[in-house]
C-alpha cells in the first residue's frame, strides 16, 4: 500500500496509564496493514507515555504506516480523548477511522479487510466484525458475533450495541454528521454513536474475526457498570419506537441493571461458550 493510503486511514487508540497494555496492541498490528496510527494519551499521569515509555512503543510498532502520539495535558475522559483524536483527524483529512484499545489486538489483516469492505460498498458508513473473548491467559472463552446487514443490526440495537467498539471502522465525515462521540451517555459513547449512525446511514458487520477482545472479570468497577447501564436505558427511550423489540431492550437492561457484575459476567460467558 502507498503512502496515500496510509494517510487516508487512521487506526486511534485511546490511552490511559497502561503502556504495557497498549505495546502488545500496537504489537498486533500488521506490518502491511494500510493505515496510520494515533494514540491519544488522556493526561496519563502515574504512566505517561515519555522517554522510555515513548520508546518502548515505537519498538513495538512494526506497521507499515507512521506512529502519532497526541497528549492531552489533562484527563478527559474516553469520549473526549475520542473526539480529540477525530479533531485531529479532521484537521489532516483521514477519511476513515478504525478503533482499538489498550490490551485488544488485531487480526494481522484486519484494517485492509475493512478498507476492502467499504471500497466495495461505498454506502455504509460504519462496519465492525467478530472479536474473540480471551482471558488475561490468551485463551479464548467466547467468540461473540452480532448482525451483518443494516435491518438487523437496527433491530438489534433496541437491545444493545450491535458493536464491539474496538473492531469498528468508520467514516470520518460521518461520525462529523452526528456530531461525533457524545458527552452526555457516559460508558456507553459508542452505542450512541453508533446508533446516530445507523439512524442517518447505512451500517454492516462482518462475520469474521478481526479482534482478539481481553477479558477481565475484575476490571469494570460496579459503579462504572451501572453508569453504562444507566447511559444504555437513556440510550433506549430516546430511540423508543413502541415495538415489543424495543420493551425487552429496556426490560433487558433494567435486569442487568439489578444483577450483581460477576454474576451477568458468568452467565453470558456460559451462554456463549459453545458459540464460534
Amino acid at each position: 500500500m502507498n503512502e496515500q493510503q496510509h494517510h487516508q486511514v487512521l487506526l486511534l487508540i485511546p490511552h490511559y496509564n497502561n503502556p504495557e497494555a497498549l505495546a502488545k496492541s500496537l504489537a498486533s498490528i500488521g506490518a502491511d496493514e494500510p493505515c496510520d496510527v494515533l494514540v491519544v494519551d488522556d493526561g496519563s499521569v502515574r504512566a505517561p507515555l515519555d522517554g522510555a515509555a515513548e520508546s518502548a512503543l515505537r519498538a513495538a510498532y512494526r506497521g507499515c504506516g507512521e506512529l502519532h502520539l497526541l497528549k492531552l495535558p489533562q484527563n478527559h475522559g474516553i469520549e473526549g480523548a475520542l473526539n480529540a483524536g477525530l479533531l485531529w483527524a479532521k484537521q489532516r483529512q483521514y477519511e476513515l477511522i478504525a478503533r482499538l484499545d489498550c490490551g485488544d489486538c488485531n487480526v494481522s489483516d484486519r484494517i485492509a479487510r475493512q478498507i476492502s469492505f467499504l471500497a466495495q460498498y461505498p454506502e455504509v458508513v460504519l462496519v465492525g466484525g467478530a472479536a474473540s473473548f480471551v482471558d488475561q491467559n490468551d485463551v479464548e472463552q467466547f467468540v461473540l458475533r452480532h448482525p451483518c446487514t443494516h435491518q438487523d443490526i437496527v433491530r438489534y440495537m433496541k437491545k444493545n450495541s450491535a458493536y464491539i467498539h474496538p473492531s469498528v471502522m468508520f467514516r470520518l465525515a460521518a461520525a462529523d454528521a452526528v456530531g461525533m462521540y457524545p458527552l452526555d451517555a457516559p460508558a456507553a459513547e459508542d452505542y450512541a454513536m453508533f446508533w446516530a449512525m445507523a439512524q442517518r446511514f447505512k451500517v454492516a458487520n462482518l462475520p469474521e474475526v478481526l479482534i482478539r477482545y481481553e477479558l477481565d472479570p475484575n476490571g469494570i468497577s460496579l459503579g462504572k457498570r451501572k453508569i453504562q447501564l444507566q447511559s444504555r436505558l437513556k440510550l433506549q427511550r430516546k430511540y423508543f419506537d413502541g415495538s415489543p423489540s424495543a420493551l425487552l431492550g429496556m426490560a433487558r437492561t433494567a435486569v442487568l441493571l439489578a444483577l450483581p457484575y460477576e454474576l451477568a459476567f458468568k452467565i453470558k460467558a456460559k451462554f456463549r461458550g459453545n458459540k464460534t
